[in-house]
């Protein structure tokens, strides 16, 4: 199956097929369900960039910047998600002490668009970035600051490139893992070297998947990539968020950007165990291996034969 999904060519029903179902069984070591308890709110922010979204209010005091949160990695029951968009909002609201969050279901920006809509609706105290979690052939590829959807199982660096162009951020998601659809090491640092590098790379992924891959991801950044830090939940359940995460000086998406400029960004959080896991494993095997996928065969078939018409 691996040389399937890395190939120089495959056939694209095989390998659509072979990409859902591997997909599927990769994430059940990437959700969970951990009690969390509520974090302390905070005051609302100024608005963001072009694409992200928040309400009036003062970032700091007298200039002071506190430590923000950032959680740039989760999923919505628009995906293989269980929670929607609104359930998410109303947790990261009310139980989490985020200040960012990134919508990026795979190879879908439905959720990520909810997001922006709702996020107007009333006043929320964090901010929204849209994105996308990309399949390609050589692994799982985060984009941020996106509002479209990406073709699946396209190369890695057509895929970075076409991120490039659509004006987003390229992130290397739970990097090297073997258990799950990850970058691996060879092709991390070719694209790494080539004229479209990735803006950053998670470090921490709470997942089991993140975290067999967790201390040489670690020191590839250190020693060779030297790319801004990220953690992201990787979040499949409201219990999920936060569980990894993003520090950064400051409150507001300007301020993360900042930070992913000077390189000042920390990732951090705590790791799920295999227990954690097995708690959400029922419901979001059906979400992954029945829902999702069947909608993307059907979006496929769809755009294909549009094509030839």
């Amino acid at each position: 199956m691996t040389q399937a999904l890395t190939g120089r060519y495959v056939n694209p029903w095989f390998a659509l097929y072979a990409s859902v179902t591997y997909n599927c069984l990769a994430s059940l070591f990437q959700s969970g369900c951990v009690a969390r308890q509520p974090g302390n709110p905070t005051t609302s922010r100024n608005t963001g960039p072009i694409m992200t979204h928040n309400q009036n209010g003062s970032n700091g005091e007298q200039g002071k910047l506190r430590i923000g949160k950032a959680d740039l990695h989760m999923h919505t029951a628009l995906g293989d998600g269980l929670a929607s968009v609104k359930q998410i909002f109303e947790y990261v609201e009310h139980r989490t002490d985020l200040d960012v969050i990134a919508i990026t279901d795979h190879d879908d920006i439905r959720g990520a668009m909810e997001a922006l809509e709702l996020i107007e609706q009333r006043k929320w105290r964090f901010q929204v970035i849209p994105g996308t979690e990309i399949t390609t052939r050589q692994g799982h590829l985060l984009a941020l600051f996106v509002t479209r959807d990406f073709p699946m199982l396209k190369t890695l660096d057509w895929s970075v490139q076409a991120v490039y162009e659509a004006g987003g951020m390229v992130i290397a998601p739970h990097p090297l893992s073997w258990l799950t659809t990850s970058i691996r090491e060879k092709q991390l640092l070719a694209q790494h070297s080539s004229r479209f590098p990735f803006h950053g790379i998670e470090t921490f992924n709470p997942s089991y998947a993140g975290r067999v891959a967790h201390t040489r991801v670690k020191e590839l950044n250190k020693t060779v990539l030297h790319l801004p830090e990220f953690g992201g939940s990787d979040a499949h359940a409201n219990s999920m968020i936060g569980m990894g995460y993003t520090s950064f000086p400051g409150t507001t998406v300007d301020d993360l950007l900042q930070a992913i400029k000077d390189k000042t960004t920390v990732a951090g959080g705590e790791f799920m165990t295999l227990g954690d896991h097995g708690k959400i494993a029922a419901p979001n095997m059906w979400k992954s291996m029945i829902v999702h996928p069947t909608y993307k065969i059907k979006r496929a078939v769809t755009r294909r034969l549009k094509e030839r018409k």
